[in-house]
């Protein structure tokens, strides 16, 4: 096929080879109507670039959009060695209920393997037709772009609109990235229709001629190329004044067809019920095609059909998408339904097998619309989303039955729900409007409503799903009405209406799958003040193990999170970190990234801030990916330790993020979480007067339900506040709401508490000349911590007690304190209290300076983790695959904290990082 023009477009893309050939990795996006040359392009720039390079190759294809990782499957067959799970069970495949890996950690996989590909030579990636790939290969290989950081890796993407609003939001952003090279191609230029008319024949077409057909075809290189092959040259040199519209592109395919053979036009025909590629014996059989390679060689030789990558066995594949579109429409219905129906009889798979029945339908048929209807249940067990959603369309527009079809379009839609593709279930939420309403109509439109942050129609709907309940509705629905309306309660601060709703979950048959039901139940006693309630609620759990199991499983993470109220910093650590994993691997994804994220919060209380660091950059990571709820928890957690740092600009930045997401997302609990985020850093930089903006809010008794609010231990905010408004000179509104926080801290027991709340007395009293209370309240506060375990809040006790000392003519105590709170901002490289404490040191006559090695040279959130995990002992392989980066960019990593740090190996970092306390 002659290739002209697109000069600029190679030379664009070879640049961007060259720059991932020196380790910069590199994504392209190729834009453009359908037939302008997307695909060729990609291809001759690969024929130009050489063999020098690994190839992945995989496409979209419309009819196959609910094929739960099909592109993905396509890239791994270009893989030359053996792959490792998940990604080896994917190319195996499996029985329609075997439950499918989550996105996550199939592109947790994909990066370990594009890592280990380009350790021989770079890597190139092509994926064609990213707006009919299936969701979850998009999401997983977006999952795998971001995660890339120098990695000889060249992605190039083709796509008719890179806006789609198919595309899942996180390509779609990724794709808007400024370091993304956005290739839109146009029409032909005039001198490349004068050379592919010179490569089609002898005769000449004057430049005023290719001018004006060029005009007449927009360029659009195959309207041009089929007007070439069918007109002589007189027609455009002519003065009529119209030149003649192409054929079709399908009668120019059809002609094509007519000068096969019959073996080769079967096989064509056959190729074209079985998708875009498929492997040669299965067309051939479908096809009764005897000698298939001379007819393959024959439907080549006229452009109908290419051979695939060399692999175990020979494929068939379409050159073009128009190209199989045209054969495949072109069909006579007879021979289409015919053809479905053998490729039905041979296929081993039992979700293609219906596939091609559905297909094959002439119209309503109520035996294949049940048994597509029981595949997408075994889908959904499987946690193919995806798959059970295009199952349930399939059995929606197959059943006669209207209160079928409309029970099909509403699983359908909660399916798309469950697998995160928002987006898609939105554009069917009209189709869902105008069915007669019933429990199941209410609760899916709550369900929209809830994601999309509508809460009062979320309340409004799933309230009348329960109440318009009756034996027809299912148990599912019930229980997922329950757990929303819980889940709506908890985010809005409601404790007894949390519990209410999650009791009422609880009391229906156990689901199969995890559920957030004893989460919010837990979660809701202990908002609502009853926390012997809320243990009691997850006492049957296991204190350790795989927790691989829901009832092992469900209620852990609600578990740290009480732990963690009441200052069992370690524990909640354990469990919170059990929490993660077990979810990760079967359970709740959203559930996984709140883990993660109160983790990094409960390490940043315990004094434990490099694995703060690490665990909340890997969560603001995670969830961005996904979009979910959980990031204005992530952000607002990796805002803290790195404003003890004194990292101002990262830690803003996470701050006014969290801030920005806890509003979109109209959730109360992650304002004042993000709110006491932004107060952390206003605080480290010294700007009280911020701080009360930043919290004061809060105090407003309009902001209700505010039962998370008021209960002490989750979010830090009461403290800061008192402190805050105590130093700008409001000190009877910091005593009002410092009596609060005392009296519920003494109520509850909470040690921790207990000792902000005594260092804030402390402070308070100090302030207004009461030394003898305020010496009382330090003493009691370092007694709390005394009782309690390492943490935070014991260095800013000291620093305030020893501060006080100082300033009441008490030196020598004052240096007792200072010298421990000295210690620990050394160790936790707490810069900007580190100046204070050494301030207020040499005020005591301490002449103690900063050491030269007091602070290890600043090393970037990543480099840390990296170096964290390294002194553990793992590989680079293993801290790849904990931190789901390439092997590479760990390599990376480690080389730059090696240089910072003035060693040469693993050795020195002991001595300059130090193991975990």
């Amino acid at each position: 096929m002659p290739f002209f023009g697109r000069g600029d477009e190679l030379a664009q893309l070879d640049a961007r080879l060259r720059r991932a050939l020196a380790g910069e990795p590199q994504l392209v996006v190729v834009d453009g109507p359908a037939g302008i040359g997307k695909t060729s392009l990609v291809r001759r720039f690969l024929y130009e670039s050489g063999r020098s390079h690994c190839v992945l190759r995989g496409s979209g294809e419309e009819l196959e959009t609910g094929l739960s990782y099909g592109a993905v499957v396509q890239l791994l067959a270009g893989v030359p060695d053996p792959l490792d799970e998940p990604l080896a069970g994917l190319v195996r495949g499996g029985a329609a209920d075997s439950r499918l890996p989550d996105p996550i950690t199939v592109g947790s996989a994909l990066v370990d393997l594009f890592g280990s590909l380009q350790d021989r030579a770079p890597l190139v990636v092509v994926l064609d037709d990213v707006h009919w790939a299936d969701t979850p290969s998009l999401q997983a290989v977006t999952f795998a772009l971001r995660r890339l950081r120098v990695d000889r890796v060249l992605t190039l993407l083709t796509a008719r609109d890179v806006t789609d609003p198919r595309l899942p939001e996180g390509l779609r952003r990724l794709l808007g990235d400024d370091g993304t090279l956005k290739v839109t191609l146009t029409g032909l230029a005039v001198d490349d229709v004068v050379r592919l008319n010179e490569a089609f024949g002898p005769a000449e077409l004057p430049h005023w001629a290719a001018a004006r057909l060029c005009r007449h075809t927009g360029g659009n290189p195959l309207h041009t190329k089929a007007l070439l092959r069918q007109f002589p040259v007189d027609v455009f040199v002519s003065d009529r004044a119209t030149l003649p519209a192409p054929r079709g592109y399908e009668r120019l395919i059809a002609a094509r067809l007519e000068a096969c053979t019959m073996p080769a036009r079967r096989l064509v025909d056959a190729a074209s019920v079985l998708g875009m590629s498929s492997p040669l014996h299965l067309a051939a059989e479908l096809g009764a095609v005897h000698e298939p390679l001379g007819a393959l060689a024959e439907a080549m030789a006229c452009e109908l059909l290419e051979e695939g990558p060399a692999g175990d066995m020979p494929q068939a594949v379409f050159p073009h998408p128009l190209s199989r579109a045209a054969v495949y429409q072109g069909l006579e219905p007879a021979l289409r339904t015919h053809l479905h129906l053998r490729a039905a009889s041979l296929a081993d798979d039992l979700a293609l097998r219906l596939q091609h029945r559905a297909r094959a339908a002439l119209g309503p048929d109520p035996e294949l619309a049940a048994e597509l209807g029981r595949l997408a249940g075994l889908q959904a067990d499987a946690a193919a989303w995806s798959a059970a959603a295009a199952s349930a369309q399939a059995a929606g527009r197959l059943s006669p039955d209207p209160e079928r079809r409309a029970r099909w379009l509403r699983q359908a839609v909660e399916y798309l729900l469950l697998a995160g593709d928002v987006s898609q279930a939105a554009r069917l939420e009209h189709r869902v409007r105008e069915l007669p309403p019933g429990a199941e109509h209410h609760y899916v439109l709550g369900h929209l409503a809830l994601v999309a942050g509508r809460h009062e129609e979320a309340r409004r709907e799933l309230t009348a799903c329960w109440n318009s309940r009756d034996t027809g509705t299912s148990t599912e629905t019930m229980r997922s009405a329950a757990e929303q309306l819980a889940w709506l309660s908890l985010i809005e601060s409601d404790g007894r209406a949390t519990v209410d709703w999650a009791y009422r979950g609880l009391a229906l048959p156990r689901a199969r799958r995890s559920t957030f039901l004893r989460d919010s139940l837990a979660l809701g006693l202990a908002f609502a003040g009853r926390p012997k309630e809320a243990r009691a609620a997850v006492a049957h759990l296991p204190a350790g193990g795989a927790h691989s199991r829901p009832e092992e499983r469900d209620g852990l993470f609600a578990r740290g999170v009480i732990n963690l109220m009441s200052g069992a910093l370690d524990t909640a650590c354990g469990d919170l970190k059990d929490a993660y994993v077990s979810h990760r691997h079967g359970g709740l994804a959203s559930t996984a990234l709140a883990a993660l994220a109160f983790l990094a919060d409960a390490e940043f209380r315990a004094g434990r801030w490099d694995d703060a660091v690490a665990h909340s950059t890997q969560a603001v990571s995670l969830a961005e990916d996904t979009r979910m709820s959980s990031l204005a928890l992530a952000h607002a957690y990796a805002a803290c330790p790195l404003a003890g740092r004194g990292l101002f600009q990262a830690a803003e930045a996470h701050a006014s993020a969290a801030v920005e997401h806890a509003r979109a997302y109209a959730d109360v609990n992650d304002a004042v979480i993000a709110a006491a985020a932004l107060a952390q850093v206003r605080a480290a930089q010294g700007d009280h007067e911020a701080v009360v903006t930043a919290l004061h809010p809060f105090l407003d008794p309009a902001v209700e339900p505010r039962d998370a609010l008021d209960e002490v231990g989750l979010v830090t905010w009461h403290a800061p506040l008192v402190e805050a408004l105590t130093r700008t000179g409001r000190t009877d509104e910091a005593d009002r709401v410092l009596r609060g926080y005392e009296s519920r801290a003494a109520e509850r027991d909470r040690w921790l508490d207990l000792a902000a709340a005594a260092r804030c007395r402390g402070l308070l009293d100090g302030v207004r000349g009461d030394t003898d209370t305020a010496e009382q309240a330090f003493r009691a506060g370092l007694e709390h911590c005394a009782r309690g375990e390492p943490c935070w809040e014991k260095a800013l006790l000291q620093l305030s007690y020893g501060t006080f000392l100082r300033r009441t003519g008490r030196r020598g105590a004052a240096v007792d304190q200072l010298e421990d709170a000295w210690a620990v901002f050394r160790r936790l490289e707490a810069a900007p209290y580190l100046d204070q404490c050494l301030t207020e040191l040499a005020a005591c006559g301490r002449r103690t300076t900063r050491p030269a090695d007091a602070a290890r040279p600043v090393l970037t959130a990543q480099e840390l983790t990296v170096a964290r995990l390294a002194v553990q002992g793992l590989t680079n392989r293993q801290i790849a695959r904990e931190l789901v980066l390439s092997v590479k960019t760990i390599e990376y990593h480690l080389g730059n904290t090696y240089a910072k740090l003035g060693i040469t190996s693993r050795m020195g970092l002991v001595s300059k990082v130090g193991p975990s306390p």
